[in-house]
């Protein structure tokens, strides 16, 4: 009996430095792999990317975990490791539910399974379906950043479910049974534990990231953020000859309306200017960067674009900030600015030859009656 508990303990504990072991190797392969397609310049969404390689990860580990285990009696480590591959891909990877994806993947575990006519099988499906819908419940309808003790009580309670059609499916004792929800349990602190840890990190690093490359007013990207992508895309532009534009603006008669209505009304309009600009991007390519670089003046990158490709763009910014008006104590007050843009060109031999350019036409617009566009 102490031989059988002391290998029983073992298992759990080998089994929480395996799940760890998990993570740690997705994590692993998943910056590798952001790592060459950057340096391949080709462009992908993380999110995306985090998601398709997530769920082939859990859904290789699960097929070579249950060819591991065919024709043994002992089934726990791969019991258990559905129930946490269920939280990963939910609480994780984020992905939103998607029932179509759950058919060809419960078809094929129960012909791999042999269990297609099995109804313990496909109440046990139906419970890790139902388990992933309420996770992802909890994540979008529960404000906290990890809500640790939803997830947990929640796993326990489909997971208990769950290992009661294992014990119908398999007919071991009751004993066996709480055994197992109790090893459970310790697999899911130690999983949540775990998440939250990275999460309180995760929260830590953002607010570090945000202070050092966003402006505290408006919430654009802040000067020295520009510096960065600035100096990083005339690089890339060097190696690769990719394309870059530059759009620069600056808020007409932005000094007139601080002497007249104060500094608070400048603060208002600056925000506003920043969430007109922000809405316009956002409607069209998210790759695209706004940044206040001065008082009243901001710059955008264009990259991986033509200057008539921005034209779009930035005529929408234009006279989306010509028809605004921002409200300040009972007084309307007309926006309008003025714009420089040019595209990078092969000869500029610093950032500075191509910024200039770009100031210059910014320039050209305030000194010919501001509320205009110059294109160089």
């Amino acid at each position: 009996m102490l031989t059988e508990q002391f290998l029983a303990h073992s298992i759990l504990i080998s089994s929480l430095f395996f799940m760890l072991g998990i993570f740690i190797a997705f994590q692993v392969v998943f910056n590798s792999l952001k790592k060459i397609l950057i340096l391949k310049q080709i462009h992908f969404n993380e999110y995306t990317l985090r998601s398709i390689l997530g769920i082939i990860y859990i859904l290789v580990l699960l097929f070579s975990m249950q060819v591991s285990i065919s024709n043994r009696q002992s089934i726990w480590a791969f019991v258990n490791f559905q129930l946490i591959a269920v939280i990963f891909y939910a609480v994780i990877l984020s992905v939103p539910t998607k029932y179509h994806l759950f058919i060809p993947i419960v078809l094929v575990f129960m012909v791999f399974n042999s269990a297609i006519t099995n109804w313990k099988s496909w109440c046990a499906a139906l419970v890790l379906i139902i388990f992933y819908k309420s996770l992802n419940y909890i994540k979008t309808h529960i404000k906290d950043i990890f809500p640790f003790w939803s997830y947990l009580l929640t796993s326990v309670f489909f997971g208990a479910i769950y290992w009661f059609f294992m014990k119908l499916k398999f007919s071991f004792s009751y004993q066996v049974l709480f055994q197992q929800i109790g090893y459970l349990i310790v697999l899911e602190l130690f999983t949540f534990g775990y998440m939250a840890v990275q999460f309180a990190d995760l929260e830590s690093r953002t607010a570090l990231f945000q202070d050092a490359t966003h402006d505290r007013l408006t919430k654009a990207y802040n000067y020295d953020a520009f510096d960065i992508d600035f100096r990083s895309l005339f690089k890339l532009h060097k190696q690769s000859n990719i394309d870059i534009t530059m759009m620069m603006f600056d808020i007409d008669y932005f000094k007139k309306v601080n002497d007249t209505y104060g500094h608070l009304a400048g603060d208002k309009i600056l925000q506003h200017v920043v969430e007109i600009v922000q809405d316009v991007i956002n409607n069209n390519d998210k790759r695209i960067k706004l940044y206040r670089t001065g008082g009243e003046e901001f710059n955008i990158l264009f990259p991986d674009y033509h200057l008539k490709d921005t034209k779009k763009i930035v005529n929408a910014i234009f006279e989306a900030i010509s028809d605004s008006q921002t409200k300040f104590n009972g007084t309307n007050i007309h926006l309008s600015i003025s714009v420089g843009v040019s595209e990078i060109d092969p000869e500029d031999g610093s950032t500075n030859d191509f910024y200039s350019r770009v100031d210059k036409a910014l320039y050209h617009s305030k000194r010919h009656g501001r509320g205009e566009i110059t294109v160089v």
